[in-house]
């Protein structure tokens, strides 16, 4: 069984080598990795490994960076310091991961999953999964958007938004009482910077809040009407369009 090492910690590599060695007889360890640039060379340019062990913050990036790249039908077993969040996220998605420093009990349990789930572990799908798991756990929504009010500015928090909504060219914040504010934000922006369980971009010209949804109703050519609160007030419904109708409901499902 041959197994590589993805690993910035010198220290940390030849003491997970060793345990290695001690544990399995028959492993070898065909590499020792410090970076990104280089684990994805070298993946490139030689047969995959049985297994990598991977740490997750590199001396130039993170090992997520790698599989965006190349994607080896290895095993991967992460060693990690994340929170417990994090772990629970490895446990779902059946990849294992070990806490530094590594545990000889804990490593050889690892190893003995590897074998017994060999053929699903370390899937396309699992490490895609779990890398959108920590980045979504990194990342930090906007709390609220500075609007124009009168002739000043004056911040509006996002949970009191229930709908963004572009209008003859220009982009407004309605909020759960009904009054709208001109944002200087582009409509691309809003959707990239508030949550997206809480918000949906129904169209190319609005984005809806879940908690401003009051009814659903099927329209034609497989798109849906919604209800919402406060009541819009322009002539044209408020419409899911058939290329995000799908989604739509799964997101509602969620």
């Amino acid at each position: 069984m041959n197994a590589l090492i993805i690993e910035d910690e010198p220290a940390a590599a030849r003491r997970l080598k060793s345990l290695l060695h001690g544990l399995e007889k028959e492993l070898v360890v065909i590499d020792t990795i410090d970076s990104v640039e280089d684990a994805v060379a070298f993946l490139k340019e030689n047969p995959e490994p049985d297994l990598i062990f991977a740490d997750i913050q590199l001396s130039d990036g993170i090992c997520f960076d790698i599989f965006r790249q190349v994607m080896p039908k290895s095993a991967v077993i992460f060693t990690t310091a994340y929170d417990e969040y994090a772990l629970e996220a490895f446990k779902v998605n059946s990849v294992d991961y070990l806490l530094k420093p590594v545990d000889p009990d804990a490593l050889k349990k690892s190893l003995e999953k590897f074998r017994s789930l060999r053929q699903a572990f370390g899937s396309t799908e699992k490490i895609e999964a779990l890398s959108a798991f920590l980045e979504s756990r990194e990342k930090k929504f906007k709390t609220r958007f500075l609007v124009k009010s009168g002739h000043g500015l004056k911040p509006v928090t996002v949970d009191d938004a229930a709908y963004f909504l572009i209008d003859d060219q220009l982009v407004f914040l309605y909020d759960k009482s009904g009054k709208r504010y001109l944002l200087e934000n582009t409509l691309d922006d809003i959707e990239k910077h508030v949550d997206p369980e809480k918000f949906f971009r129904i169209n190319r010209q609005m984005i809806v809040a879940l908690s401003a949804i009051k009814a659903i109703h099927p329209y034609f050519n497989s798109r849906l009407k919604l209800e919402l609160v406060p009541v819009l007030d322009l002539e044209d419904e408020v419409i899911v369009s058939r290329m995000k109708a799908a989604d739509f409901r799964k997101w509602l499902e969620e």
